[in-house]
């Protein structure tokens, strides 16, 4: 098992930007009208979200690690997908 340590300002300020997006999540699925708009974000918001490059994104869809969909010149990305991989990469804290 690999430990990494992260300083807390960046624990924090992680921590927000995941609750920032599962605060996009519905929380009652049945609301179809809100389930549906909600359930895809397009690539200019995901890198303001989470403080990402466009190119750090492009790398994440390149190397597999973050699927996507695109219509025309625009990429999405599913919500889940992505608070899955920010999941992955939580550290617990002690």
């Amino acid at each position: 098992m690999n430990i990494i340590g992260v300083e807390k300002e960046s624990f924090d300020s992680f921590k927000k930007k995941l609750e920032q997006i599962a605060s996009l999540v519905p929380k009652h699925p049945s609301d179809n009208a809100l389930f549906i708009e909600q359930e895809w974000i397009e690539n200019k918001e995901l890198a303001e979200i989470l403080n990402l490059s466009p190119r750090r994104l492009q790398y994440l869809r390149e190397s597999g690690k973050l699927s996507f969909s695109s219509l025309g010149k625009k990429v999405y990305y599913r919500i889940s997908e992505v608070k899955y991989l920010l999941e992955q990469g939580k550290i617990n804290s002690k």
